[in-house]
């Protein structure tokens, strides 16, 4: 092995350390919202590309240093490491979710042969060096933290992601992140034994790759950031809101919290009866601040002067943490007890018309809305689910509640097909659901929804359905 050999996996670990740790530090920034911005694909793809190439670096030292065991073991676990990169990659991002059941197996076989490659680094010819053993050792313990992280998962909260879950994940990452800083140990150790090679005077592509990469990873990484950051602090348009909305904690049955904003109508009188609009809000809102739930389309509209005078109604807007949903996303928390126990304190408090409750929701919120109005459809008056997926097996629960349903049709975080899928269920089942596919549009409808004339007029029309009475009832 030459010296410029050296040096180019000297680089490429340190490049995929560097990349790992900054991953660390956006991910406690950002949050669950950090795979949600438009820079991350990019940079999760060249991140895997760097490793992939640290990778196959190491493994050729391997080869050439006759450590057998360590270079078949490491090749298996670095066929698997890619696969599960390709499965994350067209899951998140997504591409296609044909192989999403598919993704636990390959998990445990991932970790599974991580685990085997580490420990042949410990107990093979190769933990002769000391750096060497160092890593196979700290890959090893990383390995059997994160099996026994999977296994918590799934025995306690049944696969379902919880905030603690996350913190443990993001600490095995960050020690994870150090590993290749053991590997360059190496590698420096190794070139200082060894004999010079002669050098070839060709052109070495390697440098020029690891300058190209080293120049995205920058760029990148500057543009994800200023996207991380933006993602925690309340947008604008919520903080407008805010000045018009009261800040409340509702407390359930269990002694569980909910945080809410309440609107009322403007020049409210207890004597009539007013409808109500619950807002459920996508990633971008959640938190504790009880602000970003706020920037919303339905709620940006609600509160534009004119249509204050025009739909008098109360808006009702919770927010509930990382971790959590509405419903409908599976091994996700679901906190939708505690919203219709709001729900029916703000009824019992406030002349609400019962026959005039309507929930919209976009992402998050949208799969909530399509949720809500499967599991309990007879307290809804009308939907409007945007950018969310709906349940096709609930779909004879929602055939008497008008919905007016939107999604993107290159939208990427969540597949239209959501909405198709469910759409198609509910007319099959002799519903009548209006549907609104914007085509060439992403996961950001605000823009199309101001185009498409009469959504809050069709909204505020629509009243619930009551269930004719039993004969001989009066």
């Amino acid at each position: 092995m030459t010296k410029t050999f050296h040096n180019n996996a000297v680089f490429f670990l340190g490049l995929s350390s560097a990349m790992g740790i900054f991953h660390c530090i956006l991910s406690i920034i950002a949050g669950a919202d950090l795979v949600t911005q438009n820079s991350f694909s990019h940079y999760f793809l060249l991140a895997n590309v760097v490793s992939s190439f640290a990778t196959v670096f190491v493994l050729r030292s391997y080869h050439d240093q006759h450590f057998r065991v360590a270079f078949v073991t490491g090749c298996i676990a670095f066929f698997t490491a890619l696969l599960r990169a390709v499965l994350v990659y067209c899951i998140i991002f997504p591409l296609t979710r044909v192989f999403q059941p598919y993704y636990p197996l390959v998990l445990v076989f991932d970790l599974a042969t991580t685990l085997a490659a580490a420990g042949t680094l410990v107990f093979s010819r190769s933990g002769k060096n000391g750096w060497l053993k160092a890593a196979g050792a700290l890959g090893f313990l990383l390995s059997c933290a994160s099996l026994a992280l999977l296994i918590w998962s799934a025995q306690m909260h049944e696969g379902r992601s919880t905030p603690a879950l996350e913190k443990w994940q993001l600490c095995l990452s960050f020690f994870a992140s150090l590993q290749p800083l053991l590997l360059i140990g190496y590698f420096r150790q190794l070139h200082a034994v060894e004999s010079k090679s002669s050098e070839s005077r060709q052109p070495n592509l390697f440098v020029i790759v690891g300058l190209l990469a080293l120049s995205i990873f920058l760029f990148l990484g500057v543009h994800l950031m200023g996207e991380g950051i933006r993602a925690t602090r309340p947008q604008p348009q919520a903080l407008i809101q805010a000045q018009s909305f009261k800040a409340l904690t509702f407390k359930g049955q269990h002694g569980d919290t909910l945080s809410y904003r309440l609107l009322t109508p403007e020049g409210y009188d207890s004597t009539q009866q007013y409808p109500l609009l619950l807002s459920l809000h996508g990633g971008a809102g959640y938190g504790t601040d009880n602000i970003k739930q706020l920037a919303s389309w339905e709620i940006e509209k609600l509160t534009e002067p004119h249509n204050r005078k025009k739909y008098p109604v109360f808006i009702v807007a919770p927010q509930i943490m990382h971790g959590a949903g509405w419903g409908g996303i599976p091994r996700v928390v679901t906190r939708d007890t505690i919203v219709f126990d709001l729900l029916n304190a703000l009824k019992t408090e406030y002349n609400i018309d019962p026959d005039r409750v309507y929930v919209a929701g976009h992402s998050l919120g949208g799969y909530g809305t399509w949720h809500f109005i499967g599991t309990r459809p007879g307290e809804f008056a009308a939907a409007i689910p945007l950018s969310g997926a709906g349940d096709p097996a609930m779909a004879k629960n929602m055939v008497d509640v008008p919905i007016w349903a939107f999604h993107g049709e290159t939208d990427r975080n969540v597949p239209v097909e959501g909405s198709r899928n469910v759409i198609n269920a509910i007319r099959q089942a002799g519903g009548k659901p209006q549907y609104t596919e914007f085509p060439e549009v992403g996961h950001y409808l605000n823009p199309s929804l101001n185009a498409t004339p009469g959504i809050l007029d069709w909204l505020f029309a629509q009243r619930r359905v009551r269930e004719p009475q039993r004969d001989g009832m009066k």
